[in-house]
């Protein structure tokens, strides 16, 4: 046993690797958001292939946890980071390809392959996603065009945990990373899938540990605080962690994705043609879930004019003059299959960034009806995350959901879910629900004949 067991950390990091920004946060044995900084994620658009540039993330890590360590000793780090990217190292510990990023495109003759050995979805549970997204075609890519690279790989680890690994020089797996529908995992038997075994993969993943769970004390600075650098999480993972006391529910994590978790839905009735897949939480158990890429499509629409323009009142003027916004604006799936890419606007198109912002907060949200009406959730709907303040977005969710109960928990989903694990880990888990604001519908004649349209238009009759 250790010596933070049994008592509770003073400051606990999160150290969050996002697609887009990398995140530090400091918090205090309450919980309490103390301070925080970030960076611009960097990648490398050179040979070999797009990749993460993982210098910087490790360096700002370090930096902004010696900060903090100023602020309140620091006892405890937990990485977190989303799931589709590995780093590969050989018998040094040293990277032997870039860390590929999940944006790279596969050449088409190794997405020709990957269709011939990809794993069937009922032990997968997760379809091939567009993209490098899918570690296991990634990994396939890198073993058949850099074999001599690949024969020098001695350990994988997801990016959470080979942030752990530079941190604390201690090298570890994690099922929530594992189990992010990267073809890498049978979430029904909890073990590794028989094409991560079959090509030889399985083997060479660092031993799997608790993402709660100590992986040892930092190496690379010295600080007042224990310092003890945690397993690590993936980034959705993170925020149902957040609400395990909260009884029944279906959390939609929101962000650059947005991701429905829904632990009532059983896993053998999802539907990979909506792109419902599989997570895996930290304590090895599959739950069911849907996404679509909303934040980003949200940018595309609303060409990255700020949110807090949303506002429903000017939503309701869109519906009047029947302006229609029709999927997708992005091709990375989704529960509309086969719109990839076919984004488009019906209508007369204003130019105004408060048009474009409310124009994609009402999208937005009919396009995350349609994806938990066809994962069957009911009840009540836990929103966290940036949409969870988006008061436009959050009122026509609940007006296309009347089986539903929408609830906003505000932001911070990651992070606080992130740095519960340092409670468990200290033997003092967190027993608080979150504050939650129940939402009003708009209970609107003309906004529920708005949305009838719009389901024609896109083709399916369900109403949400």
């Amino acid at each position: 046993m250790n010596s933070l067991q049994n008592n509770i950390p003073r400051g606990i990091v999160v150290i969050d690797i996002g697609s887009t920004n990398v995140k530090a946060t400091l918090f205090d044995d309450k919980l309490n958001f103390l301070a925080g900084k970030s960076i611009a994620s960097s990648l490398r658009d050179t040979t070999p292939y797009l990749s993460i540039d993982l210098d910087p993330v490790v360096a700002f890590a370090i930096g902004a946890i010696e900060e903090f360590d100023n602020l309140l000793p620091v006892d405890v780090v937990v990485p977190c980071s989303h799931g589709s990217s590995l780093a590969l190292l050989d018998k040094n510990i040293e990277l032997c390809l870039p860390v590929m990023s999940y944006n790279a495109e596969p050449p088409e003759d190794i997405a020709i392959e990957y269709r011939n050995i990809e794993p069937d979805f009922s032990e997968v549970f997760a379809p091939t996603n567009p993209g490098a997204l899918t570690l296991a075609r990634q990994l396939l890519w890198q073993e058949s065009k850099f074999p001599g690279a690949f024969a020098r790989v001695e350990t994988m680890l997801p990016l959470a945990q080979f942030l752990t690994l530079k941190l604390c020089g201690v090298a570890a797996s994690e099922v929530s990373a594992l189990g992010a529908q990267t073809h890498l995992w049978n979430p029904k038997e909890g073990d590794y899938s028989g094409l991560a075994k079959s090509r030889g993969w399985a083997q060479k993943f660092a031993p799997i540990r608790p993402a709660w769970e100590s992986a040892g004390k930092m190496t690379s600075a010295v600080l007042r605080g224990q310092s003890h650098v945690l397993t690590g999480i993936h980034d959705s993972n993170a925020n149902f962690y957040r609400y395990h006391n909260a009884g029944e529910f279906a959390l939609l994590s929101t962000g650059t994705w947005i991701i429905a978790f829904d632990s009532s839905i059983e896993i053998e009735r999802l539907d990979p043609i909506r792109d419902q897949v599989s997570n895996t939480t930290i304590f090895g158990d599959p739950v069911a879930c849907c996404r679509f890429m909303g934040g980003q499509e949200f940018s595309v629409i609303a060409k990255n004019a700020p949110p807090h323009l949303a506002n429903i009142e000017f939503v309701a003027s869109i519906v009047r003059d029947n302006i229609f916004c029709l999927p997708s604006f992005t091709d990375s799936g989704g529960p509309l299959p086969h719109t990839g890419g076919k984004g488009n606007v019906v209508g007369l198109i204003g130019d105004s960034d408060e048009f474009l912002v409310n124009l994609a907060s009402l999208y937005t949200a009919q396009m995350t009806s349609v994806a938990l009406h066809a994962l069957g959730t009911r009840g009540r709907v836990i929103v966290d995350g940036p949409f969870s303040s988006n008061m436009a977005y959050l009122r026509v969710l609940a007006t296309c959901l009347p089986q539903c109960e929408v609830m906003s928990a505000g932001e911070g989903g990651t992070g606080l879910g992130a740095a519960m694990l340092a409670l468990l880990f200290s033997g003092h888990p967190w027993s608080k629900n979150p504050p939650l604001q129940r939402i009003e519908s708009l209970n609107d004649i003309i906004f529920s004949d708005y949305h009838c349209k719009w389901l024609e238009k896109i083709g399916t009759k369900n109403s949400a």
